[in-house]
């Protein structure tokens, strides 16, 4: 996953990304189908997707995937990079024969992710060079078809702006190219609440242009607090406040019909701690002052037992609905705030009201088993519409 795309956020790059980026306030052998002029129907049911590590936390992972997959409409494990010539890195865990036909079987389709590590400098190499640009699509193209994927997901982050027309131009290429085979394209963006023009990362994915080639639109609403930072302030706090994934849906649907938009849920948390913590408004604190580990629910409920920790709500803060579990331990010397069956039932909810096609998890392995008892279960094949663009 990259460094979003890892529990372990922490590098100073991500850092300052995810402080400009995800600001809401001031600031993821078929026949070939015809492609026809009106977007893909939504599916009568919300649909359900995950994120799947591979190369770590992999038997977790793959756990969750044999226990819930009647629930799961689209699998999208983590398997590939990119390298300088535009051919693919495959990860640990790549190419899985098993996996896929265990996928295959219960119905689900498969997309795996190619991610670009946030190297947005490599993606620019390869968009500003036509022999690379066409050589990547290519490679993604013929991987595709080699193993009978589904389709592919694209999960470029931290791209430069410059490049926003040359990426929004590739993705139509590829997408073009995937859909003359009978194969989806599902494309990964960063959360954003306005178009962010000239900001690297989510200034260079035009959602309008990219949601009109490709066949998902999925929005990683989270990070809104990481390691060691949150927007506006200080940890310990919200990983993606109800409020903030409200605004980024709200500018989302001014670029696409709510059909075609995938809202990420997180399914992660974390662990702070300093010699004081409170959820009451922040105090100004130098970074270092304040870190975290990240954690599943399944940590999170062991630590929260060990200690014999009063679980919390947080319902809303001073910007509205929050909507998030909490507790404390060690004299609330750590906070920790993380997912479980209830916040993903008011993130699915949100979905649902709001028409969006579906929720995709990040990521399978270690939740809270109580959670899949809040979405509604598949009880047929996946769902899988004929391919049809605008």
């Amino acid at each position: 996953m990259n460094p979003r795309h890892r529990l372990g956020l922490s590098s100073w790059a991500l850092t300052l990304f995810l402080v400009s980026a995800i600001l809401g306030v001031g600031f993821h052998p078929a026949a070939a189908a015809p492609l026809f002029s009106s977007p893909p129907p939504a599916p009568a049911r919300l649909q359900i997707s995950a994120w799947m590590p591979t190369s770590w936390d992999g038997e977790i992972a793959r756990a969750s995937f044999r226990a819930h997959s009647d629930w799961l409409d689209a699998l999208s494990p983590f398997w590939y990079g990119v390298r300088q010539d535009g051919s693919l890195a495959p990860l640990k865990g790549a190419r899985d024969a098993d996996l896929l036909a265990e996928a295959r079987y219960a119905g689900v389709r498969v997309f795996p992710t190619i991610s670009n590590q946030y190297n947005g400098d490599r993606i620019h190499a390869i968009l500003n060079d036509e022999v690379l640009a066409a050589a990547h699509r290519q490679a993604i193209v013929d991987e595709v078809m080699r193993y009978q994927y589904d389709g592919i997901d694209l999960d470029y982050e931290g791209l430069l702006s410059e490049d926003k027309d040359l990426f929004s131009a590739w993705v139509q290429a590829l997408a073009s190219d995937l859909h003359a085979r009978g194969k989806w394209l599902t494309i990964t963006v960063q959360a954003k609440t306005f178009d962010a023009t000239g900001w690297d990362g989510p200034g260079a994915q035009d959602y309008r242009a990219l949601a009109a080639t490709a066949d998902e639109l999925r929005i990683m609403t989270y990070g809104w607090c990481w390691r060691t930072g949150c927007v506006g302030g200080d940890p310990p706090g919200p990983i993606a406040p109800v409020h903030w994934m409200q605004r980024v849906i709200a500018y989302a649907k001014t670029q696409t019909a709510a059909e075609n938009i995938v809202l990420g849920v997180h399914l992660y948390g974390y662990d702070w701690w300093e010699e004081s913590n409170s959820l009451a408004p922040p105090t100004p604190l130098a970074l270092e002052d304040m870190t975290g580990e990240a954690l599943v629910w399944e940590q999170a409920e062991a630590l929260r037992r060990t200690h014999e920790a009063e679980l919390q709500w947080w319902e809303e803060d001073d910007r509205g609905k929050v909507q998030e579990p909490w507790f404390s331990y060690d004299n609330d010397g750590h906070v920790v705030v993380f997912a479980n069956a209830d916040s993903i039932a008011a993130r699915a909810q949100l979905a649902a009201e709001e028409g969006l096609r579906g929720i995709i998890f990040w990521r399978l392995g270690g939740e809270d088993p109580a959670l899949w008892d809040q979405l509604p279960r598949r009880m047929h094949r996946a769902y899988l519409p004929t391919l049809v663009r605008k």
